[in-house]
């Protein structure tokens, strides 16, 4: 007889699956549910994937708990799962090197709450291993998935907003092909603390040359903050 617990996590309803998954770690036979668990790690449903990610992540913190299930989902073929483990192992240790490259996966995953949280973690990583902001580097000029490319341009700017490497790399994402990775592009610079001339050259030939009207929108309004950022002695901008 299969736990109840296991049963609602294979419902057909996605909020079912996802208040099981969530169960699971206050569960007295919780050790026990840690394979489906495992499974619901690839649910196509952003939320049930979460809330499994989260559980096993308790239920690896406790007293004889164990991480396997998680080193598993790491090492599988399916994108889903090794990114909803990269997410579990951030919640029982600090973000390292081991999930990076699932981290990478999470900036081309289809549900924008899944790229925003794995590029917050790729900043938090990188405040610890700049190795990372290397990486992050190179994927924005050269990574074939845009919206890693996109994605990678808000860490640049987020994680080292005053070395003249991120002001060189988003400058040139600015004539990126895709107008999304431009615009990504151009609200990074906006965040820049002391840029290099030729950023604002480059702000106010987009503003009157880019053929998209948002990009020369962003592109004044990069310049207006790094204006009052240069009065004030530091620039400004969103953050992840």
């Amino acid at each position: 007889m299969s736990h109840p617990l296991a049963d609602r996590m294979r419902s057909v309803q996605a909020e079912e699956r996802r208040a099981a998954c969530a169960e699971a770690a206050e569960d007295p036979a919780g050790a026990l549910l840690t394979e489906p668990l495992a499974e619901a790690l690839g649910d196509a449903h952003p939320g049930v994937a979460r809330a499994a990610a989260s559980s096993l992540a308790r239920l690896a913190r406790q007293p004889g708990g164990s991480d396997a299930p998680l080193r598993d989902a790491l090492r599988s073929d399916e994108p889903g799962r090794r990114i909803s483990a990269a997410f579990a192992f951030a919640e029982i240790e600090p973000p390292g090197p081991r999930i990076v490259p699932a981290l990478v996966g999470g900036l081309a995953h289809a549900d924008g709450g899944t790229r925003w949280h794995a590029a917050r973690l790729l900043v938090d990583t990188g405040r610890v291993h700049p190795e990372v902001f290397g990486m992050l580097l190179g994927l924005v000029g050269s990574d074939k998935r845009v919206s890693v490319r996109r994605m990678a341009a808000f860490c640049v700017r987020e994680l080292a907003p005053d070395l003249p490497e991120a002001a060189r790399t988003l400058v040139a994402a600015t004539h990126d092909p895709d107008v999304q990775v431009r615009r990504a592009a151009l609200t990074g610079l906006s965040g820049l603390m002391d840029p290099p001339d030729e950023v604002r050259r480059r702000l106010a030939a987009v503003r009157e040359a880019d053929p998209d009207e948002t990009a020369r929108r962003l592109a004044q309004r990069a310049l207006d903050l790094l204006c009052c950022g240069s009065e004030n002695g530091s620039g400004t901008g969103p953050a992840l």
